[in-house]
């Protein structure tokens, strides 16, 4: 059995490693300036990446290798609650650094078959979570509230560094709790309380209700204030660091603000946000 989910997360991975991706224009440059060429892709080939320290080739393309939440949530059915062992992580690892992958990566209307790199490989698995446990008190909820997709999701979701302390869980499961008690219960709220938690790091359920209100404040007095610290975390994936965003992202950020402070807050249910 545990044979049989190894090869499955092998297979899941491997199909993401060499989905097609494209560099961003700043990436591109960064690649030209390193590497003195002046097509980047012209420096992406196996002979160059293997004279680059393992380092440059990580911070060079560590943003297209970075999983998302649904690349992460497609893993979850293969993973017991408990998560792998270290050591089992490390050997799926190396059974996949040992594979000859090459990823299409395309930049403007050129694209070219890249060298996924073992130090990639190893960033983009160790950010799957693998070896991360669901928090024991956090599995009863999954198991009795949920169901079908948003279970996945939500096991996903809860094997996230920002939920792995007791504490951290206590805040997720009594946030989940108030969802169902209000019957308000959305899977988005959820992931976005995740990115939150993640960015900000509250010490505790007043600290997460001041933060959320303060996002809600700053968003209404400016439109471009950077909620936010700048971290390097804001190049991994779907995350809610931006220092400018559009309206339809903002309505969102803010009505999931809002959403989360009617859920966890003790008073009655806070007014409509006004439109901005």
């Amino acid at each position: 059995m545990v044979f049989q989910a190894s090869n499955a997360l092998l297979d899941c991975v491997r199909l993401q490693l060499l989905a097609p991706r494209a560099l961003s224009v700043r990436v591109g440059g960064a690649i030209s300036s390193l590497l003195g060429v002046d097509d980047p892709l012209d420096g992406l080939n196996l002979e160059r990446l293997s004279a680059c320290e393992p380092f440059e080739v990580e911070w060079l393309l560590s943003s297209l290798f970075t999983p998302t939440h649904r690349e992460r949530e497609a893993c979850e059915s293969f993973l017991p609650p408990e998560g792998l062992a270290s050591g089992v992580v490390d050997d799926l690892v190396a059974i996949l650094s040992s594979d000859v992958l090459f990823c299409p990566i395309s930049y403007g209307h050129q694209m070219q078959a890249v060298p996924v790199m073992g130090v990639l490989i190893e960033r983009y698995v160790r950010l799957l979570h693998w070896d991360a446990a669901i928090p024991p008190l956090l599995r009863p909820v999954l198991a009795d509230w949920v169901e079908g997709q948003d279970r996945v999701t939500l096991s996903s979701l809860a094997r996230r560094p920002a939920w792995q302390s007791l504490h951290r869980a206590q805040m997720l499961c009594r946030a989940l709790q108030a969802m169902v008690e209000r019957d308000s219960f959305r899977i988005d709220k959820v992931q976005f309380l995740t990115d939150f938690v993640t960015s900000y790091r509250p010490a505790g359920q007043q600290a997460l209700l001041r933060a959320l209100a303060n996002l809600v404040e700053a968003y209404h007095q400016d439109s471009e204030h950077p909620i936010f610290n700048q971290q390097l975390e804001q190049y991994q994936g779907e995350n809610l660091r931006s220092r400018y965003c559009d309206a339809d992202v903002k309505a969102f950020r803010l009505a999931m603000a809002y959403a989360l402070l009617t859920d966890l807050s003790d008073s009655p249910a806070m007014p409509t946000p006004d439109a901005v």
